[in-house]
């Protein structure tokens, strides 16, 4: 048995929740990959963490209302957690933003304006950006004092300075330069130290998560799935055909405190993704470090716990 999985399986229960749990609505792209799902529950098996809530939103490769294919998904999952750890699912928009200042109406943003209602600078709703921005950006383009009760956490963008971005950016370039061009809180965490730490291989993930319950056999089968259907892919993003990154962990590290990040000047996005860092508007943070050697046997202890 790997060492660190024999450490969280010693480590056994976990520490009672802390007061100052952290409120968190998780917006996603469910289904469109596997990385999401990952993410959404070990967030939801978190004690640390209040998640009160997932928005679905829109990717290319996702079924017509793409938002409604989201949800879909997102239940699915919800299904198989602990009926104390289900949130609410809500269905956000299936489009981009046809504007900067023309925010998309819909149950998902009153869900966010809703959830931040009463916080402070001190006690922010925190925000997790899963895959287009959009139900965010209508959120904030809606009531732009959400911007002093929220902080973002997202999965986006290439590397810093650089920017770019293949996925989640570009399925609505619009909504980030919303909110990179306000002074809402952003947190990011980008592809290149998500490659380069959280990859994934089948024997890797069945290593972590065979004999484990509910809903290890979703994440695991649902992984499988996508390396067997999406080797080129895989190639040409990790140099490996049965390598995958598990990117959106990345923001759950950071909500666990198992991620560094450092102040940095806050770009604005040109129409090729890439940033423009020549007349910076205030400051971003961003993810620097992840503490692998203790994601994944936290992952593990957490499963193992809510079905104690």
């Amino acid at each position: 048995m790997n060492s660190w999985i024999a450490a969280a399986l010693i480590s056994g229960a976990l520490a009672v929740p802390p007061a100052d749990r952290k409120a968190v609505v998780v917006t996603t792209d469910i289904g469109a990959e596997v990385d999401d799902q990952w993410s959404l529950a070990h967030i939801a098996l978190s004690p640390e963490l209040d998640l009160k809530g997932v928005v679905t939103t829109h990717a290319p490769n996702l079924n017509p209302p793409a938002a409604e294919t989201a949800a879909t998904y997102a239940r699915e999952l919800v299904a198989k957690l602990p009926s104390r750890a289900r949130p609410l699912v809500v269905v956000g928009s299936s489009k981009a933003l046809p504007a900067a200042d023309r925010p998309l109406p819909n149950g998902g943003v009153d869900f966010l304006i809703e959830q931040a209602r009463g916080r402070t600078a001190e006690n922010r709703l925190v925000v997790v950006i899963l895959g287009a921005a959009t139900d965010v950006a209508s959120a904030l383009l809606t009531d732009p004092t959400w911007a002093d009760r929220v902080t973002i956490v997202a999965m986006g963008f290439n590397s810093y300075p650089r920017g770019g971005d293949p996925w989640n950016v570009k399925n609505d370039p619009i909504a980030w330069r919303v909110l990179l061009d306000s002074r809402i809180s952003i947190v990011v965490g980008d592809a290149e130290i998500t490659k380069k730490v959280l990859r994934m291989t089948p024997d890797r993930a069945h290593t972590i998560l065979t004999m484990l319950p509910d809903p290890a056999p979703l994440l695991l089968n649902r992984f499988d799935a996508w390396i067997a259907q999406n080797a080129k892919l895989a190639q040409e993003q990790t140099g490996s055909a049965i390598v995958w990154p598990i990117w959106d962990e990345v923001t759950t590290a950071y909500l666990l405190g198992m991620a560094t990040a450092e102040s940095r000047p806050r770009p604005r996005l040109r129409d090729d993704l890439t940033f423009d860092l020549d007349h910076p508007k205030g400051t971003i943070e961003w993810i620097t470090a992840i503490d692998e050697a203790r994601l994944w046997p936290d992952l593990i202890a957490k499963i193992k716990a809510a079905h104690q």
